[in-house]
């Protein structure tokens, strides 16, 4: 061989490598950035959306079916009236990078354009005369293109499109192609988008998105508890970029950035110039979450250097009400402010659908308390309410509104009044005071993320650097926005427990991230949503009024309790073997409700029941199991046919409301007092039940409701509160309930009469506003169903044979048809994520979800009321049923 070829050789061997990743090196985005209109809000280049399956992680998400993908992925479906030849459309579609741009049409619709490659001269050919029955093929010219346009056989347009450059442009509007034309022929300016993206190199990725950080307000619903959101949003940068990649070993799906420029935000400038830093106080975080934002970086003196240096710019109300009030005490709030601040955004329940908490970083609370108390004293209008304990923490109700916007910013708004308490190293704000203790039991019963198996390891991975995050729990955020007109993304929700979007701040760069992880318990489809009989317990008689299934809020395990004969009181904990243990002596069968709470304020939950002459607290010692009961009788002889549980006692622990059988009200506060009686001036006429609690600091009150539709409001002492009894002037079936005014921060009474009038009362008495809900029959009555602990409660239309739920606000969620005369209604709540609805028409009961779903593969036969527990660990229903001289437990796996 000459030495020439050789030369020759060696050189392609060395140049031809070196062209390829040259051409890599520049080759830029796939997306068809020449084409796409200079308004675009999203851009998708993608070689899998066309795929029949397309999935990820262990959970088989489809992807096909996410936020944004599924808008592109569905517009694809166009081609089928193209050609009536499935397979010639496949191998057309197969393995091309296609792109997809979104550009506004209205403030709720999106335009979708596709960019498909056509690779082959008999593409064009089909492609210009399209044969299918079910189109007439029209054509125009424009700018010296010639556009096709689809029709349906009555002459109504279909779809448009151009082939251009070896592309097949189309899309539903006519219009979006001409703008192609003339953004591909006509030297208009490039979008940012493209002179941001265009030369990204997303070669090593299936899917890549490209959007404006406008374009997650097409998935966040416009409403009150968005706002939070909206405020998140406006610290990613401007311009996004994300790149499907699922990370090797780890079963998530990531979505990563190659980067842009950071905002212009205030809370980015706190952060940009820190690193951030694995979170580590999961044991301070709800598991009511439904929404969690976490700011914070490692350098505290360079976060406290720039906060203050924002601080000083801040023209805020809030602020200068504080300084007013305090003076220069108030810098106190600033100058101990460490780097980390959390936004929590909390699960809805009976009276409150926004409430909120802050867990800010602080030292020195010891100097802050006083000035704490002077602040509430001062700001806050009425007496008595500016300071209370609950449970050994300090409560502060500072009346300045949005006072955490004034320190923090609009990021923390959403606040008509601040209720304070520190749990160290947080001071906790919240906008309710129910809120506030709700999270101090939840800290204190450990019921927080450190006890989940879904959250106790979020963002604690060393990577984890980003200085901007929230994780968002998506089966409790989808129920937030229950009974709203957003799109729901049943696959992402059903197989997704969590989203996490994090941005890293590099000085001027930022990276955002989005992972979803799924459930780490994934259940076989041939036990998925099946009805099993655990266990049949012989019982030939039972004796108490109802079944009694006790559940222990923090582990799930479940027991029944049943008596026997001699008033012996006997469980069974053990569901596999069925087997009986005694565990007291009553003086007779259980009569009422049970209960089982921490009443003691000791760690551990008692067991709380009646007979129809005593209530008892049944407490057992975890580690030597010896049992301990208390009990006490009313002051008169009357027989107890009603036990309620309510919260707000002076230790911070649970009390009970006993009804008699003349409907006397007695309350029973703690095992070392005596039950008190609480009505002594005014007798009440047929109470309807449960007896609710309305706590509020310095004032814990009693709504009393009764059948003729007169609602009282009663003080501790059992005096009527000035303006009660309010007068609805109907009916009702049901009790009022109260719930927090998101407007005014103030709390109001709710309920509804038996012909469906939704009625406010505030809290002097007077009604604020009726609304007449929809009686699509003469027979329609309402009433409001509350579950078994009043944690929450929904409304109920019934007539002859029918059952309709409906929303607090009373919007239909789903109607239950073809029902037996004398059906009973249950309502059960385990959290805003897993409610549930039982129907026992006959002799059988159903279980239906909250969108009308039903569970389980069969009817639970059932001679009595069912009781239900719920074990989230393993997402399994437990049902106890009554049938043929048996206590039934049954099961239903529900994810």
């Amino acid at each position: 061989m000459s030495k020439k070829r050789i030369i020759t050789i060696l050189l392609a061997i060395i140049l031809v490598p070196a062209g390829y990743f040259l051409y890599k090196s520049f080759r830029g985005s796939s997306a068809a950035w020449k084409y796409i209109p200079s308004n675009a809000v999203v851009v998708i280049t993608s070689e899998h959306l066309q795929d029949s399956v397309y999935e990820a992680t262990d959970a088989n998400l489809d992807l096909k079916r996410l936020p944004l993908l599924d808008i592109a992925s569905d517009n694809l479906s166009l081609l089928n009236l193209l050609s009536p030849d499935q397979k010639k459309l496949n191998a057309f579609l197969k393995g091309k990078d296609i792109s997809y741009s979104y550009h506004p049409r209205t403030n709720t619709e999106w335009g979708v354009i596709m960019y498909i490659p056509v690779e082959e001269e008999k593409d064009s050919k089909w492609l210009e005369n399209p044969h299918h029955d079910n189109i007439r093929v029209m054509h125009h010219t424009f700018q010296d293109n010639r556009i096709t346009d689809i029709n349906d056989t009555h002459s109504r347009p279909l779809f448009s499109y151009v082939i251009k450059d070896k592309f097949l442009i189309l899309s539903y509007y006519g219009d979006l192609i001409e703008d192609v034309v003339r953004t591909s022929s006509l030297h208009i300016p490039s979008s940012n988008l493209k002179s941001t993206f265009s030369k990204s190199d997303d070669s090593n990725y299936g899917t890549s998105l490209y959007l404006k950080n406008e374009a997650w307000k097409s998935i966040i619903p416009t409403n009150n508890q968005s706002s939070n959101f909206a405020e998140f949003a406006r610290a990613f940068p401007n311009y996004q970029d994300f790149h499907v990649e699922k990370t090797e070993g780890e079963n998530k799906l990531l979505m990563i950035s190659a980067g842009t420029d950071s905002p212009d935000y205030y809370i980015t400038d706190w952060l940009k110039n820190s690193s951030g830093f694995p979170f580590k106080g999961h044991k301070h975080i709800s598991q009511q979450t439904s929404y969690f934002y976490r700011f914070g970086v490692k350098d505290k003196p360079a976060f406290q250097k720039q906060f203050l240096k924002w601080h000083k710019k801040l023209k805020s109300e809030a602020w200068e009400k504080l300084v007013y009030h305090i003076g220069n005490e108030s810098n106190l709030l600033l100058d101990n402010l460490g780097s980390e601040l959390i936004l929590c955004q909390l699960e809805e329940n009976n009276s409150i659908s926004d409430g909120k908490i802050i867990l800010a970083e602080f030292s020195n609370y010891d100097k802050l308390r006083p000035v704490l108390k002077k602040l509430a004293r001062l700001s806050t209008p009425e007496s008595n309410v500016s300071t209370d304990q609950f449970q050994g923490y300090d409560i502060y109700s500072v009346a300045i509104p949005e006072l955490p916007a004034g320190i923090y910013g609009p990021m923390f708004s959403g606040f008509p009044r601040t209720y304070i308490t520190y749990v160290a190293p947080y001071l906790v704000m919240s906008n309710n005071s129910q809120v506030l203790q709700n999270y101090i039991v939840d800290y204190e019963n450990q019921l927080t993320w450190k006890q989940s198996a879904e959250y106790d390891s979020v963002l604690t991975s060393s990577k984890s650097d980003a200085q901007l995050s929230l994780v968002v729990n998506l089966r409790k955020a989808q129920s937030r926005g229950e009974g709203s007109d957003t799109k729901s993304y049943t696959d992402l929700t059903s197989k997704i427990e969590s989203v996490i979007l994090q941005c890293r701040y590099d000085g001027g760069d930022a990276y955002p991230e989005i992972t979803l992880n799924p459930k780490k318990r994934q259940t076989a489809n041939k036990v998925l949503n099946r009805t099993f009989l655990n266990i049949d317990i012989e019982w030939p008689i039972l004796y108490d009024s109802s079944l009694t299934a006790l559940q222990n809020p923090i582990d799930g395990s479940s027991e029944v309790l049943l008596t026997d004969k001699d008033n012996n009181l006997l469980r069974v904990n053990n569901l596999k073997t069925g087997k009986t243990e005694t565990v007291t002596k009553l003086n007779g069968p259980i009569v009422t409700s049970a209960y089982k709470v921490d009443f003691l304020n000791i760690g551990r939950q008692q067991r709380i029941l009646a007979t129809s002459s005593a209530v008892y607290a049944i407490d057992e010692d975890d580690s030597t199991h010896v049992i301990t009961s208390f009990s006490k009788v009313l002051p008169s002889d009357s027989r107890i046919t009603a036990l309620n549980m309510i919260d707000g006692g002076e230790d911070g622990s649970n009390r009970f409301i006993i009804t008699d059988a003349y409907g006397e009200l007695y309350i029973w506060e703690s095992v070392t007092k005596a039950i008190r009686k609480l009505n002594r001036s005014t007798h009440f006429d047929k109470i309807q039940g449960p007896i609710i609690a309305l706590n509020q600091i310095g004032n814990r009150n009693y709504i009393v409701t009764q059948k003729n539709g007169k609602i009282f409001l009663l003080k501790t002492t059992g005096a009527i509160k000035d303006g009660f009894p309010a007068d609805i002037l109907a009916r009702t079936e049901s009790p009022f309930t109260w719930t927090q005014n998101p407007a005014t921060g103030q709390s109001e009474l709710v309920g509804i009469s038996v012909y469906g009038a939704l009625t406010r009362i505030s809290m002097d008495g007077k009604i604020t506003s009726q609304t007449q809900l929809l009686r699509p029959e003469p027979s329609c009555q309402f009433k409001t169903l509350f579950d078994r602990n009043s944690l929450d409660w929904i409304l109920v239309r019934t007539s002859t044979n029918k059952a309709a739920f409906l929303t607090k606000e009373g919007k239909e969620l789903f109607e239950i048809k073809n029902l037996l005369p004398n059906s009973t209604i249950q309502y059960h709540f385990f959290g805003v994520d897993n409610r549930f609805i039982t129907i026992r028409s006959g002799n059988y009961t159903t279980i239906f979800d909250m969108t009308g779903k039903r569970l389980g593969d069969k009817p639970i036969p059932s001679e009595m009321k069912v009781q239900l527990t719920y074990l989230p660990s393993y997402y399994k229903l437990l049902i106890f049923s009554r049938s043929e001289k048996k206590v039934q437990v049954w099961s239903i796996k529900l994810r």
